[in-house]
């Protein structure tokens, strides 16, 4: 019984483990979310009050706020697009702002993706 128990909790980690290492791509998995949940507002063609522009990888990675770069690569936690989507910011609302959070799942998604290197894939 015992060798059971430690099997499946092995599995579990190793599982756990997996998805982390699952390379995330920014074209197929982070823009789709991007552009349903953020461009309405930080889009080129509509000023956005923050002046962050999300329309393309380009301008995500050149994305500059009051409080540093928007991305920073391989520090998905430390990244302010990470925070502000989480609500634990020191500054501002969370994002996307009037609207529905989004769910810790989606959230972890760009983190990762931002931990491993925030790449244009």
């Amino acid at each position: 019984m015992k060798t059971f128990f430690l099997l499946i909790c092995c599995l579990t980690l190793s599982a756990s483990a997996q998805d982390k290492k699952t390379k995330i791509s920014f074209k197929n998995d982070i823009l789709p979310v991007i552009t349903k949940k953020c461009m309405n507002c930080h889009n080129t063609e509509d000023e956005s009050p923050s002046g962050l522009y999300l329309d393309n990888y380009t301008e995500l990675m050149r994305g500059e706020s009051k409080h540093g770069p928007v991305i920073k690569p391989k520090k998905g936690e430390e990244s302010v697009l990470v925070m502000k989507l989480r609500g634990t910011a020191s500054f501002g609302k969370q994002m996307p702002r009037g609207k529905k959070p989004l769910d810790d799942e989606t959230i972890e998604l760009i983190s990762s993706w931002i931990d491993q290197g925030a790449k244009n894939n």
